[in-house]
């Protein structure tokens, strides 16, 4: 069980550091992006302002001057493409590699075809008086590809990241994880101690009121106090051994003897020891589909659970109902189920149902003399043969319980695997 919890923390924690490293990686990559996208604006700006000594602007449009020297003496400005304008917007001069042919005022990224350049673009000026534009374009494909190889990085690292965040949680998760274990396992030492040392005073005040009330009935007197005692000290014995069977199913004490059996042969006996009680309570039990197949379980644990799936059939169960149980055989698993026409459990309840002293009805159970332990424990016996239990229920129309348990093929071809996988 802890084992199990250890791990679901650490898959939670791995699950959730992965959502967060993605939306980092996306973050950081815009964050990058951006970043380049405004080292270029800034490039282009400085550009812009130290160019205009190679522009001429005493004739009616502006030309550039002498421009083949200055790309010499500066060859990182041949990098961008220089544009001259008139003020009409037609383009008079370029300089450069090959840009987009058209002046662009308030843009300041453009995308024609499979060409993208980011955009600066400034008004000439000559003695106060508008003589053209000058627009310079840089090319995105350096930016585009410094963004890519940093989220090809992230990518890559990713599983090393991963890995490691999955090693630290599970042995956080451990550390988390060991003082609830060592409270819970202290917990079923003392349940399973404290139903040891209650069983043998039950037992006594059991065997020593039935004693009592043989002796009154042979003077002739009856005693109600006796009987309400015998019918509490009774009930205390069968929650005291519902505690015990759960300390050891919860910590791996119960010493099951595992053999190939039929169920159908021990739901055909069970029910026939429940056929006088729900005839008392005029309520129909009868077993339905039976199909013979072979489980590995433990016999009277496989009783105990049909035993306390009619028990709880019969408590919510009204007169004129009916129990109908079931054994059916599909692939690879085996399905017993009870079904009742009782009163049914609400949608809000059913996922505590098979939580301990749990109840739906409380005064209804208690006045039948239930303890809360019966679905607890057919759940608890139920997982430790490898099986599941399942519940489908409506309020007043009754419920369903399945049992399903691996067949026995199925366990040993597994069985048979795992023996050689340990032998290679």
């Amino acid at each position: 069980m802890f084992r199990s919890c250890r791990w679901k923390i650490a898959l939670w924690f791995v699950s959730l550091s992965s959502l967060i490293y993605l939306a980092l990686t996306f973050v950081g990559g815009a964050y990058f992006y951006s970043s380049l996208s405004r080292s270029m604006d800034q490039q282009l700006k400085i550009v812009a302002s130290q160019i205009g000594h190679a522009i001429d602007l005493t004739s009616q449009k502006p030309k550039f001057r002498e421009w083949l020297r200055v790309v010499q003496t500066e060859p990182a400005r041949s990098l961008m493409t220089m544009q001259l304008f008139d003020q009409s917007g037609i383009l008079l001069e370029h300089y450069g590699p090959i840009g987009i042919p058209k002046l662009f005022m308030t843009e300041s990224e453009i995308t024609r075809g499979d060409l993208t350049m980011r955009i600066r673009s400034t008004k000439l000026l000559h003695e106060g008086h508008l003589v053209g534009y000058l627009q310079l374009e840089l090319p995105t494909d350096t930016r585009n590809k410094l963004t890519r190889e940093f989220l090809l990085t992230m990518a890559v690292m990713a599983p090393f990241v991963l890995i490691a965040f999955g090693l630290c949680s599970y042995a956080v998760s451990g550390m988390a994880v060991k003082p609830i274990e060592e409270l819970v396992g202290t917990l079923q030492r003392f349940v399973a101690d404290a139903g040891h040392e209650l069983n043998t005073p039950t037992s006594v005040v059991q065997a020593r009121v039935q004693s009592l009330e043989r002796k009154l009935a042979k003077q002739g007197i009856i005693q109600k106090d006796l009987t309400i005692i015998a019918s509490s000290a009774k009930r205390m014995g069968r929650i005291v051994s519902d505690l015990m069977l759960l300390a050891e199913l919860d910590g791996k004490q119960n010493q099951q003897t595992l053999t190939a059996i039929d169920p159908t042969d021990v739901i055909s006996t069970t029910v026939s020891e429940f056929y006088d009680r729900f005839y008392d309570k005029d309520i129909i039990l009868q077993i339905g589909n039976m199909e013979q197949a072979t489980i590995l379980a433990d016999r009277e644990s496989l009783e105990r659970i049909i035993s306390n799936l009619l028990e709880n059939a019969l408590k919510y169960t009204d007169p004129n109902g009916t129990v109908t149980i079931n054994c059916t055989t599909a692939a690879s698993e085996v399905c017993i189920s009870v079904q009742d026409t009782g009163l049914g459990i609400p949608r809000e309840c059913l996922p505590q149902i098979f939580d301990r002293f749990y109840r739906v009805d409380d005064s209804r159970c208690r006045e039948s003399g239930g303890s809360g332990l019966g679905l607890s424990i057919v759940k608890a016996i139920t997982e430790s043969f490898g099986g599941r239990v399942e519940l489908d229920s409506q309020v007043g129309l009754g419920s369903t319980f399945y049992i399903t348990l691996p067949l026995y093929k199925s366990v040993q071809i597994a069985q048979n695997l795992h023996t050689s996988v340990m032998t290679i």
